[in-house]
């Protein structure tokens, strides 16, 4: 009895063990340490005070880029009741976008573009099955050729060719809005087939998606009647959803490309991000004559290729250098709370990725490390898959594919035809500011560029 007293003894003695050793382990393990991520001091309710001075003198972007060189490659900003979490590490990013809880966005009330918005639809799941139905639709307007045959309607040359009639020299200012009125033409023939918007319709259209970008009414009078409800039409949301609707009515195409010439049109920046992209695109090549070389060789050397795959990464490489945007793809709404790299990132904190073109890792953005000769070689290895400009994991964009054949398109239509370089060596010091337009980053300086016929 006293023997099997002892075993029972023994055995309790191994149980309570093994539970203070599992209790210390786990215990160990919750205190493994978790905390918000750094950032800027924040007043309850009014947020990071030096962010607000920022956004009152349209420097939020210097504010980032000093935020991030004080804080780190992730950090948290409060703007009034939102908190926001940039992460400004590729892998870091990409990382977190792929989680499932980093898979929502920003959802309102009512729906101000239909119910498949895909960009403004919070829940997951349903997320999936309209972006994969959206996936499919988007396929044969996503290839090369058929991207190519639909940029070429935009006459990108002859827009050119006219401003260099008028110039007493060969050296121009960038045609900024015809080339954008252009690329929506270009656009609505790459989804419907066909471009049946007047003139006029394409700048209500230019206008109202602006306004949309900028969440606000584009004049003080347009305010005043919009507050007073004079005018039926301020809504740039109903502008839109009108023009593009009659678009789909005209060409007698399916209502299902409704949804998704929407989103190509206003998802963040929509379709101004093309015509903006290919602005950034020249002037960070009129700086680069050996890559204007190769790849006009490129298309000399695949005549059968209207857009060799060396343009797909020029293309790729020239929007990593220059910032369209604050932030690479759209921004993600999390869900619940995460945890990633010992940082804890609360439920309903809105996350960007930061674009990697606003400063290098010393806090210098890149194109000032290389333009004190006047020349910022491109680097072209690697560069499709070497930045998610298109954002990353559940929620990228599905058009991705579809856009960077779109700037592709538009580049080598130029490169066929010309070759460029800055007109005057002391615009080259400033041709790569910007400053803000609403969610977009445009250039800050007008600088004349010299074209020259092949």
């Amino acid at each position: 009895m006293m023997h099997m007293n002892h075993n029972v003894v023994l055995a309790l003695y191994l149980v309570v063990l093994v539970l203070i050793v599992n209790c210390q382990f786990t215990s160990a393990l919750s205190t493994i340490p978790t905390r918000l991520p750094p950032g800027p001091d924040s007043l309850p309710l009014l947020g990071s005070p030096s962010f607000i001075s920022a956004t009152i003198r349209n420097e939020v972007v210097q504010e980032l880029v000093s935020t991030r060189r004080d804080h780190g490659p992730i950090f948290l900003v409060k703007t009034g009741p939102i908190t926001q979490v940039w992460v400004d590490d590729i892998d870091l990013a990409n990382t977190l976008f792929s989680m499932e809880s980093a898979a929502g966005r920003s959802q309102l009330k009512k729906p101000v573009f239909g119910g498949d918005f895909l960009f403004l639809v919070r829940d997951v799941k349903r997320a999936r099955t309209i972006r994969s139905n959206q996936k499919a639709l988007l396929a044969e307007r996503s290839s090369s050729s058929a991207v190519s045959s639909a940029v070429q309607s935009s006459n990108l040359p002859q827009i050119i060719n006219d401003c260099l009639a008028v110039s007493s020299s060969s050296s121009i200012s960038w045609p900024s809005k015809t080339i954008s009125a252009a690329a929506f033409n270009a656009l609505i023939t790459l989804y419907i087939g066909t471009q049946p918007l007047s003139e006029d319709e394409v700048e209500r259209l230019l206008n109202a998606v602006a306004g949309y970008r900028r969440r606000g009414p584009a004049t003080f009078v347009q305010a005043i009647a919009s507050a007073l409800g004079i005018s039926k039409k301020l809504s740039f949301t109903d502008e839109i959803n009108e023009l593009l609707d009659s678009v789909v009515v005209r060409a007698n195409a399916s209502p299902e490309l409704l949804p998704l010439l929407v989103s190509a049109t206003v998802e963040p920046g929509g379709a101004e991000i093309f015509p903006l992209l290919l602005q950034w695109s020249v002037l960070r090549l009129s700086v680069d004559k050996a890559t204007q070389d190769s790849l006009y060789s490129s298309l000399l050397s695949n005549p059968g290729s209207s857009v060799p795959p060396i343009f797909l990464q020029a293309a790729a490489a020239c929007a990593r250098d220059c910032p369209v945007s604050a932030a690479t793809g759209p921004p993600r709404k999390i869900t619940e709370t995460t945890y990633i790299n010992n940082y804890e990132i609360p439920a309903e904190a809105i996350c960007f990725a930061m674009h990697p073109g606003l400063k290098a890792a010393d806090g210098v953005a890149p194109w000032e490390v290389g333009l004190q000769e006047k020349t910022w070689p491109i680097h072209l290895k690697g560069a499709t898959g070497s930045w998610p400009m298109f954002g990353s994991g559940p929620r990228a964009c599905p058009a991705s594919e579809q856009s960077l054949n779109f700037i592709a398109s538009s580049i080598a239509m130029l490169v066929r035809n010309f070759e460029w370089e800055v007109a005057c060596d002391g615009g080259v010091s400033s041709m790569f500011e910007f400053e803000g337009d609403g969610s977009l980053l445009v250039p800050k300086v007008d600088t004349k560029l010299k074209f020259r016929k092949r």
